[in-house]
C-alpha cells in the first residue's frame, strides 16, 4: 500500500469527520430513500468499543476498495447546461461507492488524463453511519475554474448567501442515487462579496449516479 495507503487514510479520515451511529434526516421539504444495505462495525451494537484505530482502519480498507473499482458514471444538469462524468480508475482519487458506510459517496472527472484540466464531481450523500450532509459540487474548468455548489453547510461560512442552497431532494435506490439541488456559482459570490456584480447567481439542477455493483 505504502504512501497511497497514507494518502487514503488521510483523506478517509476527513470524509469520516462527521460519521457517527444515527441516520441523517433531512429537512421536511427534503426526501430521501435508500435500499443500500446498513453498515455494520466489529464491535456490534453501536461500535461503541471501537477505537479510532479501527474506525480509520476499516475507513481506509473500504475506500481502497472503492477506489479500485472501475465503472461508475454521472450526469448533472444544472440551468439547462449538461456534464457528465465517470469515475476513471487511472485517476487516483476516483471513486463510486452507493453503500459508503450506508450513504452514497462519488468523485468523477470528465477525462482521464489529469495533467490537463478536467471537470469535476463530488456527491456526498447521507445514510446509516454516514452523517455528512447532502452535498453536490461541480467544477467547471473554464471561464474562470468556477464550481457549482449545493451545500447547505456553505451558509456557516457565508451567510449572507441567498436561501435554499443545497440538495433539495434526493433518492438511493441499489446502485443508483439521483436527485434535485439548488446551485450556486461560487465565482460569482466572490464579485458580489467584492462589489463587482449585483448578485449571486443560483440555478436549479438534477443529477444522477450510477455506481458499479458489488
Amino acid at each position: 500500500m505504502g504512501a497511497r495507503r497514507a494518502t487514503l487514510t488521510a483523506v478517509i479520515v476527513l470524509l469520516l469527520a462527521a460519521c457517527g451511529g444515527g441516520t441523517e434526516e433531512l429537512d421536511s421539504d427534503q426526501t430521501t430513500t435508500s435500499t443500500a444495505a446498513p453498515a455494520t462495525t466489529e464491535a456490534g451494537n453501536g461500535g461503541g468499543d471501537q477505537d479510532d484505530g479501527d474506525i480509520i482502519e476499516q475507513a481506509a480498507e473500504q475506500f481502497e476498495n472503492m477506489v479500485d473499482t472501475e465503472g461508475g458514471s454521472g450526469t448533472v444538469t444544472i440551468g439547462g447546461e449538461t456534464w457528465e462524468f465517470q469515475a476513471f480508475e487511472s485517476v487516483p482519487t476516483a471513486a463510486c461507492d452507493a453503500d459508503f458506510f450506508g450513504g452514497f459517496f462519488a468523485v468523477m472527472t470528465d477525462g482521464d488524463d489529469i495533467t490537463v484540466p478536467v471537470n469535476g464531481l463530488l456527491v456526498t450523500l447521507p445514510g446509516g453511519d454516514f452523517e455528512d450532509p447532502p452535498e453536490v459540487v461541480v467544477t467547471v474548468n473554464v471561464d474562470g475554474d468556477t464550481e457549482w455548489i449545493a451545500d447547505e453547510t456553505i451558509y456557516e461560512r457565508s451567510p449572507d448567501l441567498p436561501e435554499g442552497i443545497g440538495v433539495t431532494s434526493f433518492t438511493i435506490e441499489g446502485t443508483t442515487a439521483s436527485g434535485t439541488a439548488l446551485f450556486f456559482d461560487e465565482e460569482s459570490s466572490f464579485q458580489f462579496n467584492a462589489g463587482l456584480a449585483d448578485e449571486v447567481t443560483l440555478a436549479e439542477g438534477t443529477f444522477t449516479v450510477s455506481c458499479p455493483a458489488g
